[in-house]
């Protein structure tokens, strides 16, 4: 594999986006900004100095430099440290490409979880090949769309997941893979060792087997565990959590757990209403629970040896304080910042909202004209966003909560008006999209 620049440069409609490899971050830059990272990949820092003759100017120059040389963006010769993307269509409302693709592998699991948001499983469907998968990822390096989440079913169930991985980590992107943890074998944690830019989560419904059981089956805590065991000889690992009534009252528990066993973090993310879990509402907290819960990790943190922050779920290994990520926004990035690819190649602007709102598929078009012209795409960026006093429309949160809670993804999401009351618990409130990172020191 050859060697990349640390940083890519996207042309976008406000100026561009970098896309830093070290961290799996995007940093957004003004038109001006670009402008400046643009000369900086051929010529010096000092030329671009030199060449300046606004006073202002020259000093807003030497902050910028300053202040994301330390972030390793330039070399020492003060160039930027990275490429442009060239070719690019750059549309005038919306985004070149999605920040993070979500590609289904396969259609089948080994459990059968009460909250899965895949929905019933196995589903007989053609999935793509290796040569269709390849396709798929060309076209997300040429977009700028670096970041890959491999999801299932059980991705472990395909035979060639290791090729698919390595395919992505040719074409420069940065994949994620989310795992049961059933199948880790000596020979997988190896081959997981072997991959350093491959994130792997590992999930898990409780600190005990009592609770995690209920919802994933008899004998899962215990397994997971042993296999857990086997892999942080080899890789870095997150254990995942899913917030629940389940297991609301383990919360800090499941912290502790994570620490335990090795695992480099903890994430926490809501339940939501989809797939199986549209059949087990039950499961799902209130916005009063789930913000609790986040404010108790929070409040570990002042006592325990562990971090709490709020993280992009796509972050690799090295967590500084200087490449966390904080979303406070309470939008949906739902075809606008992200996508999802089913294992047969049909696109939605979420998997979460279903095969009703599939766009295209990918056998059929590109993934960049399915982005930019599908009609499934350009209508839900044109959806109305209203003011949440008005209750009227979409105000942000999480359309697949809409749809399901409310009956339609322009309806309010109720999670954000219980944000907006009294949740009934001491702390911050936090956003209801928030996906918690707890961290081991």
């Amino acid at each position: 594999m050859s060697e990349r620049s640390p940083l890519v440069l996207i042309p976008q409609f406000f100026g561009s986006l970098v896309f830093d490899r070290r961290t799996s971050r995007y940093l957004p830059f003004d038109a001006d900004s670009t402008t400046v990272l643009a000369r900086l990949v051929d010529v010096p820092v000092k030329q671009v100095l030199a060449d300046e003759v606004d006073d202002e100017r020259f000093d807003r120059l030497i902050r910028f430099y300053e202040h994301f040389h330390e972030l390793g963006f330039f070399t020492v010769e003060g160039r930027f440290a990275g490429t442009v993307l060239s070719g690019l269509e750059v549309p005038a409302d919306h985004l070149v490409g999605p920040l993070a693709v979500h590609l289904e592998v396969v259609s089948a699991c080994n459990l059968t979880c009460t909250h899965c948001f895949a929905g019933e499983l196995p589903r007989r469907e053609k999935r793509l090949g290796l040569a269709e998968i390849d396709r798929v990822f060309a076209e997300m390096a040429r977009l700028g769309s670096f970041r890959l989440g491999l999801t299932g079913g059980e991705p472990l169930l395909r035979k060639d997941i290791f090729r698919v991985i390595d395919m992505a980590l040719e074409r420069g992107l940065a994949p994620c893979i989310t795992t049961n943890g059933l199948l880790i074998t000596e020979e997988i944690a190896r081959e997981f060792g072997k991959r350093d830019l491959v994130w792997l989560n590992v999930s898990l419904e409780g600190a005990t087997a009592e609770t995690n059981d209920k919802v994933r089956g008899p004998g899962t805590f215990a397994k997971v565990l042993d296999r857990l065991a086997m892999l942080r000889e080899h890789a870095r690992f997150t254990l995942a959590f899913t917030i629940m009534r389940t297991n609301l009252a383990e919360i800090q528990a499941c912290a502790e757990l994570a620490h335990t066993v090795g695992a480099d973090t903890a994430v926490f993310r809501p339940l939501y209403p989809v797939g199986i879990a549209t059949q087990h509402q039950e499961l799902m907290p209130t916005f009063a629970e789930y913000n609790t819960a986040l404010n108790e990790l929070a409040l570990m943190d002042r006592n325990a040896p562990i971090d709490v922050r709020h993280i992009d779920p796509f972050s690799p290994q090295a967590r500084q304080e200087t490449q966390s990520v904080i979303h406070q926004n309470y939008g949906c990035g739902a075809g606008n910042l992200v996508c999802s690819i089913s294992v047969s190649g049909d696109v939605n602007p979420c998997s979460f909202l279903g095969p009703r709102f599939v766009a295209a598929n990918v056998r059929e078009q590109s993934l960049a004209e399915i982005w930019h012209n599908s009609s499934g795409f350009q209508s839900i960026r044109t959806l109305s966003h209203t003011e949440p006093a008005s209750g009227a429309g979409f105000a942000g949160g999480c359309r697949a909560r809409a749809l399901v809670l409310n009956g339609s993804i322009n309806a309010p999401d109720p999670w954000i008006t219980a944000q907006t009351t009294d949740t009934g618990s001491p702390g911050i409130v936090h956003n209801p999209l928030v996906i918690l990172d707890v961290t081991g020191r």
